[in-house]
């Protein structure tokens, strides 16, 4: 089997009157860059880049210019192999952020590829299923920008959570502690004690400023609390860590093991947040699977992108082992993203379907789903 094409779609959806902010700045779209590969034996693999920062196009480009002409005539088998490569290609100028995003897509890609040609899903590629279901927690909660009050607009969402029968969901904070205190007060007394709560700065504080909100946000009996500080701030991640006991976490800005390294050996977060579709793809998601492994630190994916970046992180979280493995091990959860998004849904024919809290692992080979290329092609942007 050999590569015959790479292909990149950017999709963009405008928000409208359901613009969200948070700590850094405030979205009136969501975008994102789908890459597809060709094979001549008529398989072609789908997969999705992560890039919050700037336009998708920038992404799509870094896919259809840098890596896509090395590519053809390659085995998608051999994903190790052209994973090295790519990445010794770009490797003085690209050992994080954009690069390794566009290279996240072209491995997952391959890996749908492997899946299908064999006829089994991407989670028995990579080793077996420890769980066929995933725990599931929202994400939203962020800041709405056209209601008459933010704080009652969050508890509205959240309470519809609940009522949904999520059994955890995480609010983002990082709008000066006193604002943030007074969401995360009115969400835990609304939603109750049973449910798991979560909070994400979103790198909005030093190390003093995330110690007083971390030591605040303990009586609200919050269960983590999401980069506290900048992704460069090593020191100030163990800082927080040390002065606090709910837990630290982080990583989602962080890329391949090179990356990951310091935040594990340094005992720098609780639980490290990587992202399938940033930091590296399947197959430097494992590697960095391993070494957080060998240091006992668990591993629960960031997710936020469409039903393609959905299904394959499923299949990353079949994977995970336990941290620690024993008789009654931890249930891991997962990331869920319920804020606005117009296509979400929409790029596959497969939907997912949340029960009772969870959602089933697919079973299908490859990743799970399947492009609805009409849509993909009618609503590209490029």
């Amino acid at each position: 089997m050999k590569i015959t094409g790479v292909k990149t779609y950017v999709l963009e959806g405008l928000l409208g009157n359901k613009a969200f902010g948070w700590s850094l700045w405030v979205t009136d779209r969501r975008q994102t860059a789908v890459c597809v590969v060709t094979t001549d034996e008529g398989i072609e693999g789908v997969g999705e880049a992560f890039f919050v920062g700037g336009p998708s196009t920038i992404t799509a480009a870094m896919i259809q210019d840098g890596y896509a002409p090395l590519l053809i005539g390659a085995d998608p088998f051999q994903s190790s192999v052209i994973w090295d490569f790519l990445y010794n290609r770009t490797r003085d100028q690209g050992q994080k952020g954009l690069p390794i995003s566009a290279l996240s897509a072209i491995d997952i890609a391959l890996w749908d590829i492997k899946g299908k040609a064999l006829g089994v899903p991407v989670y028995k590629l990579l080793g077996g299923a420890y769980r066929r279901r995933a725990r599931v927690y929202a994400t939203g909660l962020y800041e709405p920008q056209h209601v008459p009050s933010v704080k009652e607009a969050l508890v509205a969402e959240a309470l519809g959570y609940k009522k949904g029968g999520f059994s955890a969901m995480k609010l983002k904070v990082g709008y000066g502690i006193e604002t943030d205190m007074e969401y995360v007060k009115a969400i835990r007394e609304a939603i109750g004690d049973e449910i798991t709560l979560m909070v994400d700065a979103n790198h909005a504080y030093n190390a003093a400023e995330a110690v007083r909100l971390a030591q605040q946000m303990e009586a609200y009996n919050v269960y983590w609390l999401e980069e506290p500080v900048p992704p460069e701030d090593i020191d100030g991640y163990v800082e927080v860590k040390q002065k606090s006991s709910v837990l630290i976490t982080g990583g989602e800005c962080e890329y391949t093991r090179f990356g990951f390294r310091e935040l594990i050996t340094r005992r720098a977060v609780d639980i490290l947040q990587p992202d399938l579709c940033a930091a590296g793809g399947y197959t430097e998601m494992m590697r960095i699977v391993a070494l957080a492994s060998a240091w006992n630190v668990p591993v629960i994916p960031h997710v936020w992108g469409t039903n393609i970046g959905l299904a394959a992180a499923l299949q990353l979280f079949a994977v995970l082992p336990h941290f620690p493995e024993r008789r009654f091990p931890a249930e891991p959860l997962f990331e869920y993203d319920r804020s606005p998004h117009p296509f979400r849904d929409k790029v596959t024919h497969e939907q997912f379907v949340m029960k009772d809290g969870y959602l089933d692992i697919p079973e299908r080979p490859g990743l799970g789903v399947t492009l609805d290329m009409d849509y993909v092609t009618k609503n590209t942007i490029r």
